[in-house]
């Protein structure tokens, strides 16, 4: 839908030492590798190769090699796939809270402006004891806080925190009133809040009582409507009841978070979840018929392996998984539903996996996981049974969100009504809001929930910063990623086809509502861009999927992708864009990664992740060795590209490699492209040396391993029309797919067909 625009510059070819390295070190082992027949390898083709800097440094783990053949049986060994697959349980929390050493802070509970954040661990203390000294504790870090915000107070003007503060100060008061510490009327827990609502400025900054139900205004609201609640007596009380009642009306209205990312949406409901039924008198805020496709949208992107594949804004691998853990465990205890309590059970699962990175990062064992492992203690309900979710594919959806003028009174009535006159109060919370239309939100295609399942997450939205719709966010197998996508809010092409106006000469497609704003805060500069779902099937033993992009990138073209996700095999995608006007254009489908090669061919390459980055770029977090190989259809035109990613964008830091299949030309009015590719997980080969001696040989088993399976895989059709793969992966097991959509007949496997998509095993179709 309404998306924005990347402009992209033309790449620079950087030479250096590095890139002569990287040259001969992707050139070497298939010439040394001296296969039966060679399918285009790099002694045939390495001129159609570019090296724009290095791509990574190329230095496997020497584990990385351990495994030879992979399969179900494998997952079932703890040193190729360490995430436990245990019953999760309340002691699980609590036993995890020991492990990161996260109770010891009773101990010194004068934190300071920090100790809300971290004494949740001393809260579960308390509430599973009952032991006096954990619930003193509390009352002291909770007086020492106080006094260091007003000191921040004094200093700055005011308060920022807005985030962890106004969730979990009125859970600690909720169970020291229940452990009896302290009284509902206590005169310094009453001085406490309303210092802090009297001075808190959620941005930042001067203005406060922010509107639009987003991540600063909805906690901004509930807490004076909890002040107000509490203390009807103080002057502020009618005033700041009408103000949650129309902050939180901003919210429920559309029961919807504008973030579309693994960062930023948890801020939203964060303080609804933990404290909506002190504001409500109920728990509406998790129960209601709307609200069920937050959680389900929870629960869907879980991976197999318990993993959460960033997208968006986010904080790294595996980002938010805590707060997601958290929240499934509250919305299973209040609705009783035992898919909820499933997926957070798989969370857990693989946070304690990541247990020892995890460990070493102060945010990550604090913030991130620890406060979020006590949160799930305290609302989990053992009474709810798990169970295990559909195991099949399947789209949803979200709201279209859009960006306008933040100050503008009149847009703010006229959006949300009843807006606060005063200059400094009553700004719309980043620029957003949520214009009541649904569009599609992600694909998830998944073999089933089993571990080491294939999985892949797809991106559809079209508003989103940044646009990625019909991009890859995520894909998993046997516990590893393949891809992790950058932390960003602006441009950032993730593994979709990327399309550059050479010399900017194509007239852009804007939103028509000149109010609305790109990622650079342009109004007026919104490209129009939506997305649907034109086709979605979903068999036993693979998925169909079509999604078309209208204006992509606002540029005048159509992006249509398409996806034969072939369970616990492969995937294989076809992307397509037709041209409305001419333009100088360059066009390349493009994955994104961390380590390229050895093995590396004129359109395809092998890949791999190792580790995956965390705490915003701060550690390494664990992954199975897993390798995957990304081959693109073999066209005359294209030349591949290897990239050095962080030569161009240095946010790219988890993951600063990238393959290109690159086109260059001027299309035609109505002109075609069409790129299709196959991604294919395989265990990691490498080439075996059988002897010590100077100029001793190394050599793989055979040409597929050679190739990481790229000499398996025949184009016997690729065209606007229609697309024809044969697939040998292992000898005898031969594999068609088949994208034809436009139903036309079509001959496969020796078969004529008219369906839009099929796969099929030789002598045997699918069911």
């Amino acid at each position: 839908m309404k998306h924005e625009t990347t402009q992209t510059r033309p790449t620079t070819r950087v030479v250096s030492a590095w890139t002569l390295f990287i040259s001969l070190a992707a050139a070497l082992p298939l010439q040394a590798a001296e296969p039966s027949k060679a399918p285009e390898t790099a002694a045939g083709s390495e001129a159609k190769i570019e090296r724009l800097a290095p791509p990574a440094i190329y230095s496997p783990s020497a584990e990385h090699y351990r495994f030879g053949a992979y399969g179900p049986a494998l997952v079932s060994d703890p040193s190729f796939y360490p995430i436990p697959q245990d019953p999760v349980t309340r002691e699980t929390y609590v036993r995890f809270l020991d492990e990161l050493g996260l109770f010891k802070i009773a101990e010194n509970p004068k934190q300071g402006i920090s100790g809300v954040q971290q004494f949740l661990p001393v809260l579960v203390k308390f509430v599973q004891t009952g032991e006096r000294r954990y619930g003193e504790a509390i009352v002291t870090m909770l007086k020492d806080w106080h006094r260091a915000m007003m000191e921040e107070v004094a200093k700055d003007g005011w308060t920022w925190r807005f985030i962890e503060e106004p969730c979990y100060i009125p859970l600690y008061r909720k169970h020291l009133i229940a452990g009896g510490l302290m009284k509902e009327d206590d005169a310094w827990f009453r001085s406490l809040w309303l210092d802090y609502c009297r001075n808190v400025h959620v941005w930042g900054t001067k203005p406060i009582e922010w509107r639009g139900g987003c991540h600063r205004a909805l906690p901004e609201a509930l807490m004076k409507g909890l002040a107000a609640k509490w203390y009807p007596d103080i002057p502020e009380a009618a005033h700041w009841k009408r103000y949650a009642e129309l902050g939180f009306g901003d919210f429920w209205k559309n029961k919807e978070v504008q973030a579309n990312d693994t960062g930023y949406f948890p801020g939203t409901i964060f303080m609804l979840l933990t404290c909506g039924d002190q504001y409500l008198g109920d728990n509406r805020a998790v129960t209601d018929p709307g609200m069920q496709r937050l959680w389900k949208r929870l629960t869907v992107e879980v991976t197999p392996d318990g993993a959460v594949n960033p997208y968006g804004p986010n904080g790294g691998w595996n980002s938010t998984a805590g707060f997601r853990l958290f929240a499934l465990e509250l919305a299973a205890a209040k609705t009783r539903n035992g898919e909820y309590r499933y997926a957070a059970h798989k969370v857990m699962n693989y946070l304690r996996y990541q247990a020892v990175p995890t460990r070493r990062d102060y945010y990550l064992r604090t913030i991130e996981v620890g406060m979020h492992v006590a949160l799930a203690w305290l609302f989990a309900d053992e009474s709810v049974k798990p169970v295990m979710p559909s195991p099949g594919s399947l789209w949803n959806l979200r709201m279209e969100i859009a960006r306008v003028p933040h100050t503008d009174k009149a847009i703010g009535e006229k959006l949300f009504g009843n807006i606060d006159p005063d200059p400094n109060k009553g700004h719309i919370c980043c620029s957003h809001w949520l214009t009541g239309k649904d569009y599609p939100d992600k694909l998830v295609l998944r073999s089933g929930w089993n571990p080491g399942d294939f999985f892949a997450l797809v991106e559809l939205h079209p508003t989103s910063l940044p646009y990625n719709a019909g991009g890859i966010m995520g894909m998993n197998r046997f516990g590893a990623a393949f891809t992790q996508v950058i932390t960003s809010k602006g441009d950032s092409e993730e593994n979709r086809l990327k399309v550059v106006d050479v010399e900017g000469t194509a007239k852009l497609r804007y939103h028509p509502d000149p109010l609305r704003c790109d990622g650079h805060w342009q109004y007026g500069k919104m490209p129009d861009i939506e997305s649907e779902v034109t086709y979605f099937e979903e068999r036993t033993n693979a998925t169909f999927a079509r999604v078309r992009v209208k204006n992509v990138d606002g540029l005048p073209a159509v992006y249509e992708r398409e996806f034969v996700f072939v369970k616990n095999r492969f995937l294989a995608t076809r992307e397509t864009i037709a041209f409305e006007e001419s333009f100088k254009t360059r066009v390349s489908p493009l994955w994104n990664t961390r380590n390229i090669g050895r093995q590396v061919g004129s359109h395809w390459a092998n890949t791999f992740m190792g580790k995956l980055v965390g705490s915003n770029g701060q550690i390494e977090m664990e992954s199975p060795p897993v390798d995957l190989l990304v081959w693109f259809a073999p066209r005359p035109d294209c030349r591949l590209q290897v990239v050095d990613r962080l030569a161009e964008d240095p946010r790219a830091i988890a993951c600063g490699a990238q393959l290109r299949y690159v086109w260059e030309g001027t299309p035609k009015i109505g002109d075609k492209l069409v790129f299709s590719q196959v991604y294919y997980p395989h265990p990691p080969y490498r080439p075996s040396i059988h002897s010590n001696h100077a100029g001793a040989k190394a050599k793989y088993h055979d040409e597929l391993q050679a190739t990481a399976g790229a000499s398996g895989i025949q184009v016997v059709r690729d065209d606007p029309e229609a697309s024809v793969l044969r697939l040998e992966m292992a000898p005898g097991k031969v594999e068609w797919v088949l994208f034809n959509p436009s139903e036309t007949n079509v001959a496969v496997a020796g078969q004529s067909t008219r369906k839009p998509y099929e796969y099929l095993q030789e002598n045997a179709a699918s069911k």
